[in-house]
C-alpha cells in the first residue's frame, strides 16, 4: 500500500521538476509588429539554487550512512547532489535509494529530474510517468504529471492526463479550469468553451476562479465573433456580441496586455507582480496601478489563477514578476508555475506567450518578461 504522506510530498515535488521547457525560448524577443513586444526573461532567480560545499555533501552522505532507512536523508543527499552539478552521482545516489524503497514516490520524481538535466527526456518521461502508474486512481498524481508534461511542452499528454483527473474529480473546478485552458492551447476551442462556461455557471465556483474563467471565455467568445464578422455572418456577431456584454468583463475584451499565474502547489501563495514604466508595482497590496493597470484577485490556498489586465497599456517598459510569498505547512520548499502573457488581447494581433519559472524557497522573486511599448 502506498504510503499517502508519500503522496503528498511528491506532489509537491512535482511543482519543483527540473524540466526546462516552454512556447518561446527565454531572451528572445516576440511579437515585434505594433505597439508591443515581448521578451522572455528568467525562468528561475538569478540567485537559484545555492550549490552546497564539498564539506556539506561529506556531511550529508555520511547522514545517509549512518541511517540507511531516513528517507529524508537520502531525499537531502539527492537535492544537494543536484544541486552542487554532480548529477551522476545524483543518478547513482536516487538508483541506490530506488533499490531499497521501490515505491518511494519521491525517489522516482527526484529520478525524473535528474533525467530531465542530463539531457536524457525519453528516460525522464518514463519516471515522471511512474506517478500515475502507482496511482493511477489518484487525482493529485493526475495533475501533478500534467504539470509536468506542460513544461516540457507536451500540452497533447497533459490534456490527457487533465482528462482523467477531471473525470475522477468533475466537482474540483480549479481541475476544471486547468484543462479548459490546456484544450484552448491545443485549438480546441469549443470544449474550452464548454468548459468555461461550466465554471462561469456553476453556483459551487468561487470568484478567484469564476472570474478568470470569464476573462478566457470572453477570449474565445471574442475569437469566435471575429470569424463571424469577417464572415459577414452578422446575426452571430451580434449573438456572441450579447455573451460578453452579460459577462462585464473589467475593462472589457480588447486590451493591450493581459497576464495569467498559476502555480503547481497546493496550499501556497505565489504573487503575481507588474511594475508599469513608472517603477509602480501593481500587487495584492496595491491592485489599481495609476495608468489603469490592475490585478484580479490574490489567491493563497494553493494554484491561482491570478490576472492583471492594461486595457491601453503606456509608452516604456513594464516587467512581469512572480514571488513566492508563502510555503504550504505540508510542501517541501519549492515550487514553479507558468505565467501567460497575451498581448493585443481580442484583436487580430492577439498573440500569447506561455513562460513557465521556478522558485526554490519563499521570499524568491523571479522575473519572467519584459514588454515594450512604443
Amino acid at each position: 500500500m502506498v504510503n499517502k504522506k508519500l503522496l503528498i510530498a511528491v506532489l509537491v515535488l512535482v511543482a519543483i521538476g527540473i524540466a526546462q521547457a516552454g512556447t518561446n525560448s527565454h531572451g528572445a524577443t516576440f511579437n515585434k509588429t505594433g505597439r508591443l513586444s515581448l521578451t522572455a526573461m528568467e525562468k528561475e532567480p538569478a540567485a537559484g539554487r545555492k550549490a552546497p560545499t564539498a564539506a556539506e555533501l561529506a556531511e550529508l552522505r555520511a547522514a545517509v550512512t549512518k541511517n540507511t532507512n531516513d528517507r529524508m536523508k537520502r531525499f537531502y543527499l539527492v537535492k544537494g547532489l543536484i544541486r552542487a552539478g554532480k548529477l551522476k552521482q545524483a543518478l547513482a545516489a536516487a538508483k541506490e535509494w530506488r533499490e531499497k524503497d521501490a515505491y518511494n514516490l519521491i525517489v522516482v520524481r527526484m529520478l525524473g529530474d535528474i533525467y530531465t538535466e542530463l539531457g536524457q527526456p525519453k528516460k525522464a518521461l518514463r519516471a515522471y510517468s511512474a506517478v500515475v502508474e502507482l496511482l493511477p486512481k489518484d487525482v493529485r498524481a493526475q495533475r501533478a504529471l500534467a504539470s509536468v508534461l506542460k513544461q516540457s511542452g507536451k500540452v497533447d499528454a497533459a490534456y490527457q492526463r487533465l482528462t482523467v483527473a477531471s473525470q475522477l474529480r468533475p466537482d474540483d473546478l480549479r481541475i476544471t479550469f486547468e484543462l479548459a485552458d490546456v484544450a484552448h492551447r491545443l485549438g480546441k476551442l469549443d470544449e474550452a468553451q464548454k468548459l468555461f462556461e461550466t465554471i462561469v455557471t456553476s453556483p459551487k465556483a468561487s470568484s478567484a476562479v469564476r472570474y478568470p474563467a470569464k476573462q478566457r471565455v470572453a477570449q474565445i467568445y471574442s475569437a469566435k465573433r471575429r470569424i463571424a464578422s469577417k464572415a459577414s455572418n452578422v446575426a452571430q456577431a451580434k449573438k456572441l456580441e450579447a455573451k460578453i456584454a452579460k459577462l462585464a468583463i473589467k475593462g472589457g475584451t480588447k486590451n493591450d496586455i493581459k497576464v495569467y499565474l498559476t502555480w503547481d502547489t497546493d496550499r501556497s501563495d505565489v504573487d503575481l507582480w507588474v511594475v508599469n514604466p513608472v517603477g509602480e508595482k501593481v500587487f495584492y497590496s496595491h491592485k489599481q496601478g495609476r495608468f489603469g493597470g490592475a490585478l484580479y484577485d490574490d489567491v493563497t490556498t494553493g494554484y491561482g489563477p491570478e490576472s492583471f489586465t492594461a486595457r491601453k497599456a503606456r509608452r516604456g517598459t513594464y516587467y512581469v514578476k512572480v514571488n513566492y510569498y508563502s510555503v504550504g505547512q505540508s510542501n517541501f520548499s519549492e515550487a514553479r508555475g507558468e505565467v501567460v502573457v497575451v498581448l493585443n488581447e481580442g484583436t487580430d494581433k492577439e498573440k500569447r506567450h506561455v513562460l513557465p519559472y521556478r522558485l526554490f524557497q519563499k521570499r524568491q522573486t523571479v522575473t519572467v518578461a519584459r514588454i515594450r511599448v512604443k
